[in-house]
């Protein structure tokens, strides 16, 4: 009999237009709201201008910290945490990409602290699943709007933050990260450019893919995990290639959730740190980018492991043969599906040398439950070619 857990308590509220709830919606937790995103630029104004005013008409008072930035540091953390205390800010909204929910998620679970012990957080809020120690206050209620297809931030406890002290990515966990509530509005998406649409993009795959060849199978992480991938392979190439395409672009926004659904329970595999480690040092390169250009290596090196499962997604790229040659040739159609959507698919094509991956290398001295810390430098190198 198959035993499994399941957690998913954000309401989410989904479709073309959703965005006009957000008054509502944020004033049933708080009336001083700390929107918390990336600066605005001209593209995206008219969006905000929107929800500035429909809070306003809600009687909602908005304190706006706009000092997101990519591989969002600890140091953003606590500005953005003093603007809403100053403020007195009683609920937290995130409008943006993973960089904006993810800074916010550690904000709303800080704003009732004196003062952050770093050490600490990233020492006991390092798992994902296991035992839960107490955050040491109450969160501020969160509501989370996304603004891109990828990072499935809106529905996951996870919150990946840069610690200056060591220069890593490290990722936290806890319950009472999740958002109350989500508005996923894909009209919000219909300004982000094709490149960012393809990295987004990939990363919903590859949270799907993780979740679904990782160690923690369901048949609800299953099901939802090939729908998302499913979903991707689908539409992300029409999508980058035309950006207004709304229908598209709504199947882009629900695999980016089914995908953050999977990850929240079914846990990421060795591609997320590989990734996390090479962007930590990379910083020019977005997440899902570093994702793209590790992943046929992970395949082709990994396969082998669970070919049932692997053919599995080979077949939603159209894959024949038998279990194990439909497995195999997942690497290949990877390769292919990148270089469609715009994306480089090794190291060497965003400019990292056998340097950087020497340098890279002590970093991997821990195994995960499907990958060796050794395989994961073998996926690294092979990743240059």
């Amino acid at each position: 009999m198959t035993h499994f857990n399941h957690y998913q308590p954000t309401k989410l509220s989904f479709g073309p237009g959703n965005v006009s709830q957000v008054g509502h919606i944020v004033g049933k937790y708080g009336l001083r709201c700390l929107i918390v995103s990336e600066p605005i630029f001209d593209a995206v104004k008219p969006a905000y201008d929107r929800i500035f005013a429909l809070l306003a008409e809600q009687g909602i008072e908005v304190t706006h910290f706009d000092g997101v930035v990519p591989n969002p540091p600890t140091t953003v953390v606590e500005l953005g945490r003093q603007v809403g205390v100053e403020a007195g800010c009683n609920v937290v909204l995130a409008i943006g990409g993973g960089s904006s929910i993810d800074t916010a998620k550690i904000i709303a679970a800080t704003m009732k602290v004196d003062t952050i012990d770093w050490v600490q957080w990233f020492a006991n809020y390092d798992t994902p699943f296991g035992d839960i120690k107490a955050l040491p206050a109450p969160t501020v209620p969160l509501i989370a709007i996304p603004t891109t297809s990828g990072t499935g931030s809106q529905v996951t406890h996870a919150a990946v933050i840069t610690d200056e002290a060591s220069h890593s990515k490290l990722t936290l966990f806890h319950p009472d990260f999740y958002p109350c509530e989500a508005i996923i509005d894909p009209e919000l998406m219909l300004t982000l450019p094709p490149r960012m649409t393809a990295i987004t993009g990939f990363d919903a795959f590859s949270h799907a893919f993780e979740s679904y060849t990782g160690t923690k199978p369901s048949p609800l992480v299953d099901s939802l995990a090939l729908e998302a991938i499913r979903l991707v392979v689908e539409n992300l190439p029409a999508v980058v290639n035309d950006g207004s395409d709304i229908e598209g672009r709504c199947r882009l926004a629900c695999a980016d959730t089914l995908a953050g659904i999977s990850l929240a329970n079914g846990g990421a595999g060795a591609p997320h740190p590989l990734g996390e480690i090479l962007g930590s040092k990379k910083t020019n390169l977005p997440h899902g980018l570093t994702l793209a250009v590790v992943y046929p290596a992970y395949v082709q090196l990994q396969w082998t492991k669970q070919p049932e499962r692997y053919a599995k997604v080979a077949e939603l790229f159209g894959a024949v043969g038998s279990v194990e040659e439909k497995a195999q040739s997942l690497a290949m159609h990877l390769v292919s599906f990148l270089k469609q959507i715009g994306l480089e698919s090794n190291l060497t094509q965003v400019g990292v040398t056998e340097e950087d991956v020497t340098a890279l290398e002590p970093a991997f001295c821990f195994n995960l439950p499907l990958t060796t810390g050794e395989e994961m430098k073998m996926i690294l190198r092979a990743s240059l070619v």
